[in-house]
């Protein structure tokens, strides 16, 4: 198709410009350079960018990759969720089918398949409940057709699995609130089996076998080395660094470094209704560190002031949201240390979500109020420097509703185009002692299809039995009926139930996909289910996600077509912004920046034109960029 669609390009209109260009430039080498640029052109559209992982903890350990694309990767979640639509979200298997529940199995312990994934791919996570992790469930895997893991769930969860030199262990692996869970990236170059057992008698845990693996299939094996049981040198340094950040967590992942600049705004107040700027950097560049202090700030203080942040001088605000649904600040909420949030930084509420922008970025505080809103202070570090094509803007999208009857969800986050998501905060009220809102499952939607679907909203968080308050477990250091539970990637800020005393039902809990973020292509849905479609449960939740823009895409309409080709033709040779056609920050706009166009033409948002080559009208536009390049090269 590249070839045919080349002929006839060159065909039909360079050789009708070549006569120009012989012309003025005295022979034929002006047809040769410009049948060999626009061929190298057209040739991108063969290659596929891949993403290799070399050892499986990339995700985790490179902080910058964060906002990177993750080209090619399919995310998905193996649960036990009830495939009915009801909520026996345990005993569901790949094999045997249906439902495994336990007065239907009488056996003491049928071997079942969890899952079976073909490769390449991570396990990127595996949890279970602690009470149903300490009855010691089958954890067998099976990589490359090589059974390498062979334990129960129990060992593995616990931290136990390989003995005195294992590394399947803190601070990767787990235990608070009420679930267990391990971050250890499991690698597979061909395929991954995973297999267990349900018990068919015993005590509830027993027979109620709930399970989570996350994982990701990538699409290469190149540089990927299968999980074997041990760690090579490589990994092992990796690995290192990841528990190194988590050992430090509350400082930032990334070091500052002698080109960063930071911006700090002093005490002071903001009048109602105003805002003040913290930082406005010009270029290309990427904000790595926000910190807001506000010691004596009140719950009214926290939800007025608003954290806005906008990228490259577009109109609307990327971020926008309330400093203390933001942050997770305030309301009661303990004061915490996570590894991109925090409030509880040596310089008060931090963010070190990697930020990058491509020409300048505004970050502000709006007070939203009537009345003056007092700062201690703020900081934002940022780097200047050039920004990949394949690098994301962080957004963040606050939602706060209270359900009306028969509501089946509170939507997390609802966007179209490409990028990936990386998690949220989310809280939720009920005036009365109803529990049962904890049994909403939680269901990520990837361009139309779903790839993750839970088993209850605690486990979403990592819990399991809400959050340790019944089946309650007091092993490998979890606390019954606890209040708060925090850590690098997840955690609960808060609990109020009626076994503690409480007449109302509230939590406040936190979930970061780091080393499981999950990427979308066209569109993503995030969704909390409604537990009994009941009417009054106030839920807020803040998502955050990175969006990639497509290179070529100059107005980010999500289309590559006539309109960004005129804008790149306009610019040649002149621009060297992103806006200008200049993809790759290269500082001019050239045959490159026009690889990039063409590799990832849309066309217009028509059925019939999506995904096709350029069009009549386009293949005008073409002849002029032919023509500009005999005119600047001639």
């Amino acid at each position: 198709i590249v070839g045919q669609y080349y002929n006839l390009w060159y065909n039909s209109c360079v050789e009708n410009l070549i006569g120009e260009g012989r012309t003025r430039s005295k022979g034929g080498s002006v047809k040769f350079r410009i049948r060999a640029s626009l061929w190298g052109a057209l040739l991108v559209v063969c290659i596929s960018p891949a993403m290799n992982a070399q050892t499986g903890y990339e995700a985790l350990l490179d902080w910058n990759a964060l906002a990177r694309a993750k080209t090619g990767v399919v995310s998905g979640l193996a649960s036990s969720y009830d495939r009915t639509g009801g909520n026996l979200d345990y005993n569901y298997y790949l094999s045997p089918t249906g439902h495994q529940d336990s007065g239907l199995q009488t056996e003491n312990s049928i071997s079942t398949v969890i899952a079976q994934i073909d490769g390449p791919g991570i396990l990127t996570r595996f949890w279970m409940p602690h009470a149903a992790a300490n009855e010691g469930f089958d954890v067998k895997i099976t990589i490359d057709e090589t059974t390498v893991i062979d334990t129960d769930s129990d060992t593995f969860l616990g931290g136990l699995y390989g003995g005195p030199s294992g590394y399947i262990r803190s601070p990767l692996v787990q235990t608070k609130v009420g679930g267990q869970v391990s971050y250890e990236p499991i690698v597979f170059t061909q395929s991954l089996k995973i297999e267990s057992n349900n018990f068919g008698s015993g005590g509830w845990a027993k027979t109620h076998h709930y399970y989570q693996y996350n994982y990701q299939q990538l699409p290469s094996a190149e540089g990927l080395t299968a999980y074997s049981g041990t760690l090579t040198p490589q990994q092992q340094t990796a690995r290192d660094g990841v528990v190194s950040m988590i050992s430090n967590v509350g400082q930032n992942p990334v070091s500052s470094s002698p080109a960063a600049v930071t911006d700090i705004q002093t005490a002071q107040s903001i009048p109602g209704g105003s805002s003040l700027t913290l930082a406005s950097p010009a270029g290309g560049g990427q904000i790595q560190r926000l910190n807001v202090k506000m010691a004596a700030a009140t719950d009214a203080d926290l939800d007025g002031l608003r954290i806005r942040v906008k990228y490259d001088g577009r109109p609307n605000y990327d971020i926008d949201v309330p400093v203390a649904h933001f942050f997770g600040a305030g309301h009661d909420r303990v004061a915490y240390k996570s590894l991109p949030l925090g409030t509880d930084g040596d310089d008060g509420f931090y963010s070190y979500w990697p930020m990058p922008y491509r020409d300048g970025a505004v970050v502000e505080l709006y007070n939203s109020t009537g009345s003056a809103i007092a700062i201690d202070g703020t900081a934002v570090e940022y780097e200047p420097g050039s920004v990949s094509v394949d690098t994301g803007y962080l957004h963040a999208v606050y939602s706060e509703e209270t359900t009306a009857l028969s509501q089946a969800y509170h939507e997390l986050l609802n966007v179209g185009g490409r990028g990936h998501y990386v998690g949220n905060l989310l809280y939720l009220q009920r005036d009365d002692a109803y529990r049962g809102t904890l049994e909403g499952d939680d269901i990520i939607i990837v361009d139309g299809n779903t790839v993750l679907h839970g088993t209850g909203l605690e486990d979403a968080y990592n819990g399991g039995y809400y959050y340790n308050h019944v089946v309650e477990q007091t092993d490998d250091g979890d606390v019954a009926d606890p209040n708060s539970g925090i850590g690098p990637y997840h955690g609960l800020l808060r609990m109020n139930l009626d076994d503690i005393g409480d007449n109302y039902t509230r939590t406040d809990q936190y979930r970061w996909y780091i080393g499981d973020y999950v990427p979308f292509t066209d569109g993503i849905e995030v969704k909390i289910e409604n537990y009994a479609n009941l009417a009054g449960t106030l839920f807020g939740s803040t998502a955050f996600y990175y969006s990639v823009p497509i290179p070529g895409d100059i107005d980010m309409n999500g289309y590559v077509d006539d309109d960004d080709l005129s804008v790149l033709l306009a610019n040649w040779h002149a621009g060297s912004g992103w806006y200008e056609g200049d993809f790759n920050d290269s500082g001019d706009v050239d045959d490159a920046d026009l690889s990039y166009l063409l590799a990832n033409w849309t066309g217009p948002p028509a059925p019939s034109a999506q995904g096709s080559v350029p069009e009549p009208t386009t293949l005008f536009l073409l002849c002029g960029a032919a023509a500009c390049l005999i005119r600047r090269h001639g």
